[in-house]
């Protein structure tokens, strides 16, 4: 049996993380798969034509467990044709890893924020309806200052020079928070115009 694929050997799961067990076997395949690939160089420099050894998705799927590789082949093979298949088969595990790992990954996400989601909801909505409110004051704001420019004022505000939100254009980051609120289920339309009707 290969001592390095015994070493490459799973640990017991703790906690049921599938997702580590599978990043931290990703990884030991990686850098067994760059052990292979020096073996390789340093031995196509004496050796003969490599035999082509096949892999199977069995097989990829069993080291990828943390089974060690064996070169099947009814005649016995090459060191260098070994150290080939066993690159191969690295490969192709890799390959499938990758996929499940981006497949758990996404899942776990999907699963974290549905479990947060009433927090998210909540906050998201308190910080887009104060924006709303902002920019009705901004709104207020501005007939103010035509009032004032109408009596004769000059017009000018204490912070003139800061636009905080603006007064809410169809095109602003706000609408689209809005319209993000509502295509999420967090805010209704109705409660929407009623924070904009705040004038």
């Amino acid at each position: 049996m290969n001592m390095i694929a015994r070493k490459l050997k799973l640990a017991p799961i703790d906690g049921g993380d599938v997702l580590a067990v599978l990043r931290r076997r990703l990884q030991e395949l990686q850098v067994r798969r760059e052990v292979i690939t020096e073996e390789i160089i340093a031995l196509e420099k004496t050796a003969a034509t490599r035999i082509d050894v096949s892999t199977n998705q069995a097989q990829a799927e069993a080291l990828l467990d943390g089974a060690p590789f064996v070169a099947s082949r009814e005649k016995p093979i090459s060191q260098l044709s070994a150290l080939h298949a066993e690159r191969d088969t690295i490969d192709r595990a890799l390959k499938i890893g990758r996929s499940r790992e981006h497949q758990l990954a996404t899942e776990r996400a999907t699963e974290i924020w549905a479990a947060h989601f009433d927090q998210i909801a909540e906050i998201e909505k308190r910080r887009v309806m104060r924006a709303l409110e902002l920019q009705a004051t901004n709104r207020k704001r501005e007939t103010l200052r035509e009032k004032i420019t109408a009596a004769g004022g000059a017009g000018f505000l204490s912070t003139d020079s800061v636009a905080l939100l603006d007064l809410g254009r169809v095109d602003d980051e706000v609408s689209w928070a809005v319209e993000r609120l509502i295509a999420d289920g967090i805010a209704t339309r109705a409660e929407i115009e009623k924070a904009r009707s705040n004038d």
